[in-house]
Formats: C-alpha cells, sequence, structure tokens
C-alpha cells in the first residue's frame, strides 16, 4: 500500500515537473504574485518564494492550535495552492475550495465577515477554524490529516456517516495528504530560521 502510495506521489511530482517547463512568458508581476508557488512539494521553498504565506499559517497555527503541515497538506491537495481553483461542479472556490454554505458559517461564526476565499490569509484562517471545529465535533487529532482530509471533504456528518468508504478516490487523496502532511513536516523541521 506504502509503495502504490509513494508512487502516486512520485508521478504527480512528474506531472507538475513536466507541467513547469513550460513557462508562459508573461512579466505581469501581479500575475506572478498570484501564481502557485513554482515547488509545491516543498515548504521550505514554499514559505522561501512567498513569506507572508508562512506568517499567515502561523497565525492560524496560534488562533486555532492546529499544525502548519497538516494545514497546507490540505490546501495542496484541494487546489494545489491556485488562488482561483474551481472545479465547475460545485460552489467550491479559492485556495482552500470551500464551498459557499461553509464560508458563510465559517464566516458568521468569526465575525470575519469580508473574508474572501482567493485570499491566502483568510483561507489558511478558515482552514485552521474547520479543523478546530473537526476536533470539536468528531474528536479527532489535529495531527491525523488522513481523516482530517476525509472530514473536510465529507463534512462532519459525511464524515460521522462513514460516506468516504465508498469513494475509493477520496481514500487516496486523503492517503496523498498524509504523505504530503508527513514530507511537510519534515521539511519544515529542517527550514531555515526567519531573518530577524
Amino acid at each position: 500500500m506504502r509503495i502504490i502510495q509513494f508512487a502516486r506521489l512520485a508521478g504527480i511530482a512528474m506531472l507538475c515537473a513536466l507541467a513547469s517547463c513550460g513557462g508562459r512568458g508573461d512579466s505581469d508581476s501581479a500575475s506572478r504574485a498570484d501564481a502557485p508557488p513554482s515547488n509545491t512539494f516543498n515548504i521550505c521553498a514554499i514559505f522561501d518564494e512567498k513569506p507572508h504565506w508562512r506568517t499567515h499559517m502561523e497565525a492560524a497555527a496560534a488562533r486555532y492550535n492546529t499544525p502548519v503541515h497538516v494545514m497546507m497538506g490540505i490546501m495542496w491537495r484541494e487546489s494545489r495552492f491556485r488562488q482561483h481553483a474551481s472545479p465547475g461542479t460545485t460552489s467550491a472556490y479559492g485556495y482552500a475550495q470551500a464551498i459557499n454554505s461553509t464560508w458563510d458559517w465559517y464566516k458568521d461564526v468569526t465575525g470575519n465577515r469580508h473574508a474572501r476565499r482567493d485570499n491566502f490569509a483568510d483561507a489558511a484562517d478558515f482552514v485552521g477554524w474547520y479543523m478546530t471545529q473537526t476536533v470539536r465535533q468528531n474528536g479527532l487529532a489535529t495531527s491525523d490529516s488522513f481523516a482530517h482530509y476525509l472530514a473536510y471533504h465529507e463534512g462532519h456528518r459525511g464524515f460521522t456517516l462513514g460516506t468516504y468508504w465508498q469513494k475509493e478516490f477520496l481514500l487516496n487523496a486523503a492517503a496523498e495528504v498524509q504523505t504530503m502532511t508527513g514530507t511537510y513536516q519534515l521539511q519544515l523541521n529542517g527550514c531555515p530560521s526567519r531573518r530577524a
């Protein structure tokens, strides 16, 4: 099973590497600022390229007592860090791929009425907040990225009902999240400290 998961992750890495070979030639700085990080498989490289993302993730981690590597792993799987990601089949949108009703719930509960799903700081805060709701409602440990991803995708009730057991694609996605969060955790422990 681990070999299959590793093979899948290696295949994804290869596709991402191949996709990044052809540059867009876009010199617009706003487009580059909104673009996903160039190496989404290395959390140190992500935070080096987008240091404000680290600031926002650490703020959410402190506010909700949730691990940065797990929140980043969920966002990696959901949007590959694409600001305007949208599947087109649901109302999911932005970095965190929150659907309209869940995003509205978040804004109501937190009082963050002007939060936007295409704003990384708001998306990071949302993922931390949602993980906290999952801990409360489903009793998960914050470090259990596999189960957190299932609850994130299926919702708290769907997770309780076990709706994910009949969805092989979702179990595979949760395994990818688990692998990526493990990688991110190891990398994060070795990232250079921030410059003062």
